[in-house]
């Protein structure tokens, strides 16, 4: 944008192929050059003071927006709403666009102040609208975000997201697991928050896995590649790089990581409806069965960790597939249906799984 097109617009001349062209130079804010962010800042400071000469009304109205940002800023998590919305591609007759010009005049220089005077409000304003989606427990839940990045969620899990993504980051929250086909933008990286730690991506294929109640945050990078954040407030807190075919695991514990090669199918063949095992221990295939079929399993006996299993489920029941297991590994099992607890819902279906030949406590 020219100075010449901004004195136009800012005195109502502008055609309407001008007016398009205005909007378009502003379509990515956050990606304003340095020349015309030093036009929009000698436009703001040579706005005449006595166009509004009620200077002492204008300053109890500034200081109440300050309270309000102030009071959105001490409590993050608050649900706010969106405070205005402007339509670009929208196509008007050359008398309408003039309408149009000065009703969005107040909306313009509100637009000038908080991204290129303060900043720190603009991205206060970008973070107002979230959005949820969630794959109930038994289900799992594909969706693109606006940035065309493709994402399924396992059972049990839910991502947090703008309704656009500003500034110089493209950042969701995810709790539980999630698979991410991220868009390419190699100058706005693709930041997953989840569980207190974080993965940086431009254009990759990677999965997530970091359950609430989870000791162990992984990732599994299927292409390209990502970074590993130890701290997600901290975007310097690199901890690895990662490269395809590579998993990476850290313990909550004892506050240990590794990276090992891996055959990904097992960690993102879940997005597929295929429950795979490789080698997996039966606390792991515990952990799996409940969460894919939304039951409780337990070991009784301790001894049985040792057991381990190689398989590939995609339409078998719960049944079906602890009859496999009972087949290749000395185990038996019981189940107990599910009973209405006092406030009124009913617990998890439970399985118990012992030796074959055992006693069932």
């Amino acid at each position: 944008m020219d100075k010449r097109l901004l004195h136009k617009f800012v005195s109502d001349q502008c055609t309407s192929k001008e007016i398009d062209e205005f909007f378009a130079s502003l379509d990515k804010p956050h990606k304003v050059d340095l020349k015309n962010k030093s036009l929009f800042e000698n436009y703001w400071n040579d706005i005449d003071i006595t166009e509004n000469p009620n200077t002492e009304a204008a300053q109890r109205r500034l200081d109440r927006i300050h309270h309000s940002i102030n009071l959105n800023q001490s409590n993050p998590k608050r649900d706010t709403k969106t405070l205005f919305l402007i339509s670009k591609k929208l196509k008007v007759s050359p008398f309408l666009s003039r309408v149009a010009v000065f009703l969005l005049m107040p909306i313009l220089t509100l637009l000038i102040y908080t991204h290129f005077i303060q900043p720190e409000i603009y991205s206060l304003l970008s973070m107002s609208s979230k959005y949820e989606i969630e794959a109930p427990a038994g289900s799992r839940t594909h969706f693109v975000l606006p940035d065309g990045t493709q994402v399924w969620l396992n059972q049990g899990s839910k991502l947090v997201y703008p309704k656009w993504f500003t500034g110089g980051v493209r950042e969701v929250g995810l709790i539980g697991e999630g698979y991410f086909d991220v868009a390419p933008d190699k100058k706005k990286p693709f930041i997953v928050e989840s569980n207190g730690m974080a993965i940086k991506a431009v254009g990759t294929s990677f999965n997530v896995k970091a359950y609430a109640d989870d000791d162990v945050f992984e990732t599994t990078l299927e292409s390209g590649k990502v970074i590993v954040l130890k701290n997600a407030n901290d975007k310097n807190s690199e901890v690895c790089d990662m490269q395809p075919g590579e998993n990476f695991s850290f313990n909550k514990l004892n506050n240990k990581y590794s990276i090992t090669k891996v055959n990904t199918s097992k960690y993102v063949s879940w997005k597929d409806g295929k429950l795979v095992f490789k080698d997996d221990g039966l606390g792991v295939v515990a952990e799996r069965l409940s969460r894919w079929f939304n039951v409780k399993v337990t070991i009784a006996d301790p001894d049985l960790n040792s057991l381990s299993y190689t398989a590939t489920f995609i339409d078998e029941s719960l049944d079906q597939v602890l009859e496999m297991m009972k087949i290749v590994t000395p185990i038996s099992y019981t189940v107990s249906g599910r009973h209405k607890l006092s406030d009124g819902t009913f617990s998890e279906k439970e399985i118990l799984i012992y030796k074959k030949g055992g006693k069932v406590e």
